[in-house]
């Protein structure tokens, strides 16, 4: 009988957007960050938590068009937010969306040959 492993790729996403939500809620939320209570700290909620919920979607879908459109609004959310953790100086959440990157590259690399 075969054994059926989680993907790679969509577990690192979620693991590592999960630590996002936590890093970014710490930055919007602690007083004197520099960032707390800001649009720009929000914002980096909001897409941290749709990452995680794409990093979800994306565990049981392993091809079809759903998966290819969430694989790239992941990677887009990926890119947006590593580049506003850089602007805000938030250099844990910097290294969260690279995992969170390294995660999404990987699912494209093995979302195509895998069966359902």
């Amino acid at each position: 009988m075969a054994t059926r492993t989680k993907p790679i790729g969509p577990v690192l996403l979620l693991v590592a957007s999960l630590l996002g939500i936590g890093i970014s809620l710490y930055y919007y939320l602690t007083p004197l960050t520099g960032v707390n209570g800001t649009f720009g700290a929000l914002l980096v909620v909001v897409s941290t938590l749709l990452m995680a919920l794409a990093g979800l979607l994306l565990l049981p879908l392993r091809r079809g068009f759903l998966a290819g459109l969430f694989r790239v609004l992941a990677l887009l959310a990926g890119i947006g937010t590593l580049a506003a953790a850089w602007f805000l100086h938030e250099f844990w959440l910097m290294a969260a969306m690279v995992v969170a990157l390294l995660g999404v590259i990987v699912d494209f690399g093995s979302g195509k040959g895998g069966s359902r």
